[in-house]
């Protein structure tokens, strides 16, 4: 290993098990942390709403509207396990996928602004699927969490590209990180 930053993942990947990888792992690593830390997120915001639909029963929760049947609870259960996911993946991308640096609160916010907006317009994407989930499947909740992973698999992707060109401005150039 050279003299640039090491984290965990350099550790791991130059342990002898792993280091006939290091050639790829060095040339993929943002691709490779991003679909790591891709799956965490996936993992806490799956893990949240099963919280909220299934242990706590939010998925019963259906409000009548002259337009149909609104599940709130599966809404609202939805809405808060993809802002706690928005949470880690933006602290997750910072810091190990994109190495960012931000000088000040000011620009940190900033970054984030971005980071959120992102997100939000990539959530419209999971909320309308889970919601037509809904629709389509009333009273399935294996198709509930089906439609759930696949909008989570477009979504992942969609904000990969947002991340990428649109909201790390204060990354590092490969010159500077090698």
């Amino acid at each position: 290993m050279t003299e640039e930053r090491v984290d965990i993942f350099d550790r791991i990947m130059y342990l002898k098990i792993f280091r006939f990888l290091w050639p790829f792992y060095k040339k993929n690593k943002a691709a490779l942390l991003y679909l790591f830390f891709g799956a965490c997120t996936t993992a806490v915001n799956l893990g949240v709403s099963a919280l909220f639909w299934y242990v706590f029963g939010w998925q019963n929760v259906k409000w009548q509207t002259p337009f149909g049947v609104f599940s709130a609870g599966t809404f609202f259960g939805n809405v808060i396990s993809i802002f706690l996911a928005i949470v880690f993946a933006y602290v997750t991308n910072k810091i190990y996928v994109f190495e960012s640096e931000t000088h000040g609160m000011k620009e940190m916010f900033a970054e984030f602004a971005r980071f959120l907006g992102g997100r939000i317009s990539t959530m419209v994407i999971e909320l309308g699927g889970v919601q037509l989930a809904v629709w389509l499947w009333p009273d399935n909740g294996t198709l509930l969490f089906v439609a759930k992973l696949i909008t989570q698999v477009l979504v992942i992707v969609i904000n990969y590209f947002i991340s990428k060109f649109l909201v790390f401005k204060g990354q590092k150039s490969a010159e500077q990180r090698n």
